[in-house]
């Protein structure tokens, strides 16, 4: 049965999950935002450089297919400055291989954007260094120019791989040193520890709902809490943790378990409890005090 929340409860409820059961997911993560050629032909640049990021625990690789396509398709796209600074506050760096039309494209108007261009990492085919291209002229020369982006050359044909990461690494931490990014729930990477506990604790919770939660957890404007839960929601519903029904969300069986193992289940005990005396007690609300009350992590 669906629980008929008032905004002020919503109010209590952001407060609860952020203070109490919010644990960010990608604390102790670099997250690097990889783009190139179709990462499913494992002949590309991207492809393999991926491989090599994946034997490394520390590092989590994003993909822009899977972070911006849902959000620039369908009636409720989203204008894609909106999106580039989002994501220039979210991952820790950029690592672009130019060598399909797709990735120039991305190269052109990640290098436009100055707080993303700090954050870039151009790996880019010797063989073209010296040309006088729109490239050369144009988005190598502003990543450039942002001091901490860089511009890595080399031979696409002969390339020994883990020499390469090493130096891609070291860029990394620099930028990461620099340029930190915030690992709370205001983050898009991190949302979704916010919203699967959220999902788990209402009933039958709807998206305008879970938009209105974060909110209230973030102060960030409407359209950014927007992008940010559908961005999560779309992770954890590939992930198999939440279930989409009609009208609402739900957690799966999988993701009910996950809540459990990950989250402190004292405080998500005594949030349950708080909401259902809301729904079933004449006159109850939900208050954070009572939740917080007597509680020991």
């Amino acid at each position: 049965m669906q629980i008929n929340l008032r905004d002020n409860e919503l109010v209590e409820i952001a407060k609860i999950i952020k203070e109490t059961i919010f644990i960010p997911r990608n604390q102790k993560k670099i997250a690097i935002f990889l783009c190139g050629a179709d990462i499913k032909d494992k002949n590309t640049s991207r492809s393999k450089m991926a491989s090599i990021f994946n034997e490394y625990p520390r590092y989590e690789i994003l993909y822009p297919e899977d972070l911006f396509d849902d959000l620039l398709a369908g009636p409720g796209q989203h204008n894609l400055l909106i999106l580039e600074n989002i994501l220039a506050d979210s991952v820790d760096a950029i690592v672009l291989f130019p060598e399909s039309p797709g990735s120039f494209a991305e190269l052109g108007a990640f290098s436009n954007n100055e707080k993303l261009a700090k954050k870039m990492i151009v790996v880019s085919n010797k063989k073209y260094k010296s040309h006088k291209s729109f490239i050369n002229y144009g988005p190598h020369r502003l990543v450039h120019s942002s001091k901490t982006g860089r511009v890595i050359d080399i031979n696409y044909d002969d390339q020994e791989k883990y020499q390469i990461y090493r130096r891609i690494n070291e860029y990394i931490a620099k930028i990461k040193k620099t340029h930190p990014v915030r690992k709370d729930v205001t983050n898009i990477l991190e949302v979704e520890n916010f919203i699967l506990p959220c999902i788990y604790l209402i009933d039958e919770i709807n998206n305008v709902t879970l938009y209105r939660l974060i909110e209230h957890a973030t102060s960030q404007d409407s359209v950014l809490c927007e992008i940010a839960t559908k961005s999560a929601l779309s992770r954890l519903t590939i992930n198999r943790l939440i279930t989409r029904t009609p009208n609402s969300y739900q957690v799966t069986t999988a993701g009910a378990n996950h809540v459990r193992e990950t989250f402190n289940s004292q405080y998500l005990d005594k949030a349950r409890v708080e909401l259902l005396n809301a729904q079933n007690r004449r006159n109850s609300r939900v208050k954070y005090d009572r939740v917080v009350q007597g509680a020991h992590l």
